[in-house]
């Protein structure tokens, strides 16, 4: 008798007994039984994990996200069955993984400027076929899931040097960008990389929607006169003279008059001879 001819439960229980990632890829019967399984057992599969590893308890849940399994009904499977830690759990702030961003990317093969806005981003669904980002599209509703389920800490939004904004912008993905920002991302990580990205991309709409802050509206007191008063916050980040010179080399003239005459950029002598 063969592996594959065992009934599916006992399958399932030896993969909880191997707690090996390459049993379903020993064949492509055991791939499709393991990616039919459902959603408590693939919380059991992740509670054998991390019985297996002994993370340390404040990187518990930082860890469970890394697995591709993991989702919003693997988790709540996951919550339901260690009741014991749920205290534990809210204590520690977890880091976002890195593989809900890895995949973003721009349609490199749709028909439009190399050079387009942010106002009109896009991705490849399929081949051939090119449509907007959305609010629907992966990862934005597992992220608003993480932000809002009460079991956790809302996760570190600039985990890993600001990797996931840095990857949204790369792939042009707006309300990605303005989901992470409204959390607290910062454009400044990794000598603000980000910002440099929509540099390039020659997309002042994305270089303002990275360093300034929106406006925020206050109440008048009472008895004052009706309205709203609206507060300009602080830039999120500094514009620098190596940002200008950025714009300068990519030729990007309005990035260039944004900076020197709204932030007041000075450039340094050698953008000054750039620009000559």
């Amino acid at each position: 008798m063969n592996l594959i001819d065992l009934p599916v439960e006992l399958l399932y229980e030896v993969g909880l007994y191997a707690v090996s990632s390459a049993l379903p890829q020993t064949c492509k019967v055991l791939h499709a039984i393991f990616k039919a399984s459902p959603a408590s057992y693939r919380a059991q599969y992740l509670v054998a994990c991390i019985e297996r590893s002994h993370p340390r308890e404040d990187t518990i849940i930082t860890t469970i996200l890394k697995y591709p399994i993991c989702n919003e009904d693997v988790l709540e499977a996951y919550f339901r069955m260690t009741p014991s830690k749920a205290e534990s759990r809210k204590r520690w702030v977890p880091e976002l993984p890195r593989r809900l961003f890895r995949s973003l990317a721009t349609n490199s093969n749709s028909p439009r400027l190399p050079f387009a806005p942010c106002v009109a981003p896009w991705r490849a669904r399929s081949e051939g076929e090119t449509l907007q980002w959305t609010e629907l599209d992966h990862p934005l509703p597992f992220l608003r899931y993480l932000y809002t389920c009460p079991h956790i800490h809302p996760p570190a939004v600039n985990s890993h040097e600001g990797y996931a904004l840095t990857k949204a912008v790369q792939a042009r993905f707006v309300p990605l960008i303005q989901f992470l920002l409204s959390h607290g991302a910062t454009p400044d990580r990794k000598g603000s990389l980000a910002v440099l990205i929509a540099i390039s991309r020659r997309d002042l709409p994305m270089v303002r929607m990275l360093v300034e802050r929106p406006e925020t509206t206050h109440a008048q007191p009472v008895g004052e006169r009706a309205g709203a008063k609206r507060r300009r916050l602080g830039d999120r980040v500094s514009v620098t003279p190596e940002m200008l010179r950025a714009a300068v080399k990519c030729k990007a003239q309005d990035i260039i008059e944004y900076f020197t005459r709204e932030k007041g950029c000075i450039p340094d002598i050698h953008t000054l001879l750039m620009l000559e």
